[in-house]
C-alpha cells in the first residue's frame, strides 16, 4: 500500500514544478493548459513504469510476466490522480472566470498539502507510528517549500 500512495508523489510534484515555472502574466489558454497538465502526468506515469519495469526485470534476472508487468503499469496509474484532479480544477476555473494567479497558488498549496499527505501516509502505514508519520510529512514539506523559496528568489 504504501508505494502505492508514494507513486501519487510522481504526479504531485510533476505538477508543482510545472506550476512554479507557469508567469501568470502570459495568461495561458484554460483548455490548453487542462491538456499540457494530463500530458506531464503521462509523461511522469510513463517514466514511473519503465523505472519500475527495468528495475523489476534487473532484479530478477529476467522479462517479467503479463500479470506482474500489469501489476506495475495499475500501481503506476496512480500517479495520474493529481494531475487529472488540477485538469478539473483548470476547467472549473476557466468555468468561474477566476484569475491565474489565484488559480496557481490553489495548486501550489493543494501540491503542499498533498506532499504532507503521502509522506505521512507513506510513513504511517509501514509503522503506525503517528509521529514518524508527522516527521515524514514534516520534512518532505519543508524540502518543498525550499524549492518554492529557490523559485521565489530567481
Amino acid at each position: 500500500m504504501a508505494p502505492r500512495i508514494a507513486s501519487i508523489l510522481y504526479g504531485v510534484i510533476a505538477i508543482i514544478t510545472v506550476d512554479l515555472a507557469v508567469d501568470p502574466a502570459d495568461r495561458p489558454h484554460y483548455g490548453e493548459t487542462a491538456l499540457y497538465v494530463l500530458l506531464v502526468g503521462i509523461a511522469m506515469t510513463m517514466t514511473l513504469i519503465f523505472v519500475k519495469l527495468v528495475a523489476k526485470e534487473a532484479e530478477v534476472g529476467a522479462h517479467l510476466s503479463i500479470r506482474t508487468s500489469g501489476e506495475i503499469v495499475r500501481d503506476a496509474s496512480l500517479v495520474m490522480a493529481f494531475p487529472m484532479l488540477t485538469a478539473v480544477e483548470i476547467v472549473a476555473a476557466a468555468m468561474a472566470t477566476a484569475r491565474w494567479p489565484t488559480l496557481l497558488d490553489l495548486i501550489l498549496y493543494e501540491g503542499f498539502a498533498a506532499v504532507f499527505l503521502i509522506g505521512f501516509l507513506s510513513s504511517y502505514i509501514l509503522e503506525r507510528n503517528i509521529k514518524l508519520g508527522l516527521q515524514r510529512g514534516g520534512t518532505w514539506l519543508v524540502l518543498l517549500l525550499a524549492l518554492v523559496a529557490v523559485k521565489k528568489l530567481t
